[in-house]
């Protein structure tokens, strides 16, 4: 993923909301490219770390494919499905409303899947990508609502995958 398109889109929309924050349309698009530089900055370390770590090529780039072969490549996690998952997440943190927020969840898997569509990442790597936006979103929204007793996410164990809710009181 390259954020040298995106960022200066986030950043002028926080300084905007930050100049105009009685305007609640500006304010809240100024909380949304807030929210998605702080989750970049979250995210981008681990992300980059995992790429690294996985050690997983591209489709037709080695022999390896797809395999994990640690410290080998730098490809097994999807930048761009990270840099283009994040605003749309962070959108969906942002309003309240039911409906625009399933749209921005769904908006959130067009990047992950055109990078499959165009084989240049496979089905686990564009996850990952995806995956790791999500938690990156959801770090940064936690300190947001620190006051929120409950979070979904999604989970893999023993070859079992689904969706985690969980419950604090």
């Amino acid at each position: 993923g390259n954020g040298r398109y995106t960022l200066p889109v986030f950043a002028a929309a926080w300084v905007a909301g930050a100049m105009f924050e009685q305007i609640p349309l500006v304010n809240r698009t100024g909380e949304w490219g807030e929210r998605s530089i702080r989750a970049i900055i979250v995210g981008t370390p681990p992300m980059l770390a995992m790429q690294f770590v996985t050690g997983a090529s591209r489709p037709g780039e080695t022999s390896a494919n797809g395999k994990w072969m640690p410290f080998q490549d730098n490809n097994g996690v999807s930048g761009h499905s990270f840099m283009g998952a994040i605003p749309f997440l962070a959108a969906a943190k942002v309003t309240d409303k039911p409906l625009l927020k399933l749209a921005f969840y769904a908006g959130s898997t067009l990047a992950p899947l055109s990078r499959v569509n165009d084989n240049r990442h496979y089905p686990a790597q564009v996850f990952l990508g995806w995956w790791m936006a999500w938690i990156a979103t959801n770090a940064v929204d936690a300190t947001q609502n620190p006051d929120r007793h409950w979070s979904v996410y999604p989970i893999s164990w023993s070859g079992v995958n689904g969706v985690g809710f969980e419950y604090n009181w």
